[in-house]
């Protein structure tokens, strides 16, 4: 079956509320067995949430709009993640709102060329010098809690999104959460980058997960993958692969971890390129997860300094495992965001490097990381911003920021760190911005013997 929404007499001025009529498509497509709900090319369709299901395809034809409501009252309750979910899925520390929302939507696809916009703009409070100041509704919770996510599709088997634009996401552009066999194909998410939270894809413990020729330019992370505190029922994240992405963020392009209570393993990114980056690679154990089992390969990685009010520094590459809280002093948020995360078994291979901090490798002692290795890595280091060095390690309770130079190769406290083939090419009219080439500190088994360097100028 395939129901174009013009059929229902939707309206495309940019104002009228679509969403009974998006709605009354998805559910008739829905009841007929499956097929497709077309948004057609030519003005905008503004609509409140909606939930896409079973068997549907929403397909965004090249040219259509599907905007999203910058009215709270029109994320309807029977949207709620809690409600919808009965109660599975009930996060204290995120949002429960979402524009395009879906609960065990097997075989579901959201398609085309066209542009799905979570109309970010209308979100912002007060406009920033580096960082905007967002807004929940009158009388509700911090905005962090209230913005909705763009997409969130929850326990989704055989879930695919390819091809669309997302556009200006108020929060997390594209949350999956337990979500099984998800291809996601040739999708841009493009966002203001001052916009705080504005992930691209956030892959929360789902298994079986292709990533590939998708375009980001994202405020915060552009790929995260997580295992969220309240979703441990889906299991762990397992089997992701990432590839052919091109990536810009005001923060990290690809983070593994952060949120990371249970274990994310078996991950291989290849053939991406990241550009003007707060940081490229991350892999960042908190919360009592451990991180394994994963290649990040034949990648271009450009990284720069951003302003404070963004994680990061510059780092091309990160590797680090603390507590996010400092346990003496506990938590407001989850407990586990007291314990500290493991490292297992990271491989960086065949990547250049341009970036204004090196390569880190901290943990808050030995025996959370064991078993790095940087395979043919070229490091350039070379100043590019106007901002101080410094070192952030954030989330991190105990010691958050470290206020000193750059070394290009950073190895505390960790175990089995292996350097092969690897080369550091100094920038000769930023050098002594610098400090050392490299740096270690309460570390076992480092290995540097494959490590070059040398300068130009």
């Amino acid at each position: 079956m395939r129901l174009s929404i013009d059929a229902l007499k939707a309206i495309n001025d940019g104002l009228f509320n679509n969403a009974a009529i998006i709605q009354g498509a998805i559910d008739s497509v829905h009841e007929a067995g499956g097929g497709q709900v077309v948004i057609p090319s030519g003005g905008i369709y503004l609509s409140g949430s909606i939930q896409l299901k079973e068997n549907v395809d929403l397909h965004l034809e090249s040219g259509a709009v599907l905007r999203a409501s910058s009215d709270y009252a029109d994320y309807t309750d029977n949207h709620n993640i809690k409600k919808l979910t009965s109660g599975s899925v009930a996060e204290f520390v995120l949002p429960q709102r979402a524009f395009i929302v879906a609960f065990k939507a097997h075989n579901a696809r959201i398609s085309g060329h066209g542009t799905i916009d979570g109309n970010a703009d209308e979100f912002i409070a007060e406009r920033g010098r580096y960082i905007h100041k967002m807004r929940g509704p009158v009388g509700g919770k911090d905005q962090y809690l209230e913005r909705p996510f763009t997409i969130f599709m929850i326990e989704c088997k055989n879930l695919t999104i390819r091809d669309v634009t997302v556009k200006d996401p108020a929060f997390w552009a594209l949350r999956t959460t337990g979500c099984n066999e998800l291809l996601i194909d040739g999708i841009r998410i493009l966002t203001d980058l001052m916009v705080p939270n504005a992930d691209g894809v956030d892959i929360d413990r789902c298994q079986n997960v292709r990533i590939v020729n998708c375009e980001f330019v994202t405020a915060d992370d552009c790929i995260s993958l997580k295992s969220c505190a309240q979703t441990a029922q889906y299991g762990d994240v397992a089997n992701v692969i990432i590839s052919n992405c091109i990536m810009t963020s005001t923060s990290g392009a690809i983070t593994l971890g952060t949120e990371s209570v249970g274990d994310i393993k078996n991950v291989l990114v290849n053939n991406c390129i990241v550009k003007d980056s707060h940081r490229g690679f991350a892999v960042r154990a908190r919360e009592g997860g451990t991180i394994s089992n994963v290649r990040f390969s034949n990648s271009l990685v450009h990284t720069r300094t951003f302003s404070d009010m963004w994680w990061g520094h510059g780092e091309a590459l990160h590797v680090t495992a603390f507590s996010w809280d400092d346990p003496q002093k506990g938590t407001d948020g989850n407990i586990e965001r007291t314990f500290e995360g493991f490292v297992r078994d990271i491989t960086f291979e065949n990547i250049t490097c341009r970036t204004e901090a090196g390569v880190l490798n901290y943990a808050a002692h030995t025996g959370l990381i064991k078993g790095v290795t940087y395979r043919n890595v070229d490091v350039f280091m070379d100043k590019q911003s106007k901002w101080d060095s410094r070192i952030d390690l954030r989330p991190n309770g105990i010691e958050s920021v470290l206020h000193r130079k750059h070394n290009a190769f950073e190895i505390f406290n960790t175990t089995d760190v292996v350097l092969d083939k690897c080369r550091v090419v100094w920038d000769a009219k930023s050098r002594d911005q610098y400090a050392d080439l490299v740096v270690e500190s309460g570390s076992k088994n480092t290995n540097t013997s494959g490590l070059t360097e040398i300068v130009r100028g």
